[in-house]
């Protein structure tokens, strides 16, 4: 035990003299896996956000379908609802009568709407139809509106929906720029390693000598490459934990309205800062295998 506790002692002092001697060219590694994996987890939270808010898109976006005025018995209103369930992509169906929706208009409008209450109200009966594909939702609305019975049909979303794609394609391209940085990552790291293997040409070449196993030469190495990105994934990981609960607090947890609500700090901390030191660590230890692989073969 002793033993292999010496072992691990010698490992880490000299990956930790590779980082010093070599401080300027390990910084710069650093600060790029900062930089990338900053991004990485900015681009992953967005993405996990516009799931969640077309999640709730999905779920609020309704079709609100106007029948003619002079409908108005309750056997024309029941066939009506069956022909619109017998659409494709209905999810659900509420009736709405002229009264309910002169309410939602007082709501909407203001008071001065108040006025029509009882006998003189002007509007028609109505449902709110749910649908099951909120991408749908346009052929929906247009199948619906050729109903014998119905007046019109509206549908609220489509702005958010643009607003959501365009999300998206921010993410994307977030995504695609964040993997070419953590290509430099994996480059700037690599060329790192490969200049401390050249340092120490004359110590590697001594140890071989007196029989040192390449496994025993090579760890330092891979412990120098899984330290930088382990500290490049660190600054990123204290950003979020203490940055997203402040903004979390600071706008009460809704972006602009319930359809945007905001995700649980706990929740993106765990799903965001995982995948971020994950990322740091694992393009470490690649790249340090990739420089001593090539580099140690080549010096044989």
């Amino acid at each position: 035990m002793k033993r292999w506790l010496s072992l691990l002692f010698y490992e880490f002092k000299y990956a930790f003299l590779g980082i010093r001697k070599h401080l300027l060219l390990t910084i710069s590694a650093i600060s790029c896996m900062i930089v990338s994996l900053f991004l990485i987890g900015l681009f992953l939270l967005i993405g996990l956000h516009v799931d969640h808010f077309a999640t709730n898109v999905q779920h609020d976006m309704s079709i609100h379908v106007v029948l003619d005025q002079e409908v108005d018995d309750q056997e024309t209103i029941q066939q009506i609802e069956k022909e619109i369930d017998s659409v494709s992509n209905v999810d659900s169906i509420e009736f709405s009568d002229k009264d309910q929706e002169l309410e939602l208009m007082i709501q909407e409008k203001g008071e001065a709407f108040s006025l029509y209450r009882g006998e003189d109200n002007p509007l028609s009966h109505a449902f709110f139809v749910t649908v099951k594909d909120s991408s749908k939702i346009d052929q929906t609305a247009n199948k619906i509106e050729e109903l014998e019975g119905v007046s019109s049909v509206a549908y609220g979303g489509s702005s958010v929906r643009d607003l959501i794609d365009l999300m998206d394609v921010a993410r994307k391209v977030g995504y695609a720029l964040a993997v070419l940085l953590l290509i430099l990552s994996l480059y700037l790291i690599y060329n790192t390693i490969k200049t401390t293997i050249y340092s120490r040409q004359e110590e590697i070449a001594i140890m071989r000598q007196v029989g040192a196993s390449n496994a025993f030469i090579r760890i330092p190495f891979e412990i120098q490459g899984v330290l930088i990105g382990g500290i490049g994934a660190l600054f990123p990981c204290l950003l979020l934990a203490f940055g997203y609960p402040k903004i979390y607090e600071q706008m009460n947890g809704v972006l602009f309205s319930h359809l945007f609500s905001l995700i649980e700090p706990t929740q993106v901390f765990w799903t965001v800062g995982i995948c971020v030191v994950i990322s740091g660590l694992l393009i470490g230890i690649l790249a340090s295998l990739l420089a001593v692989g090539k580099t140690l073969r080549g010096n044989r």
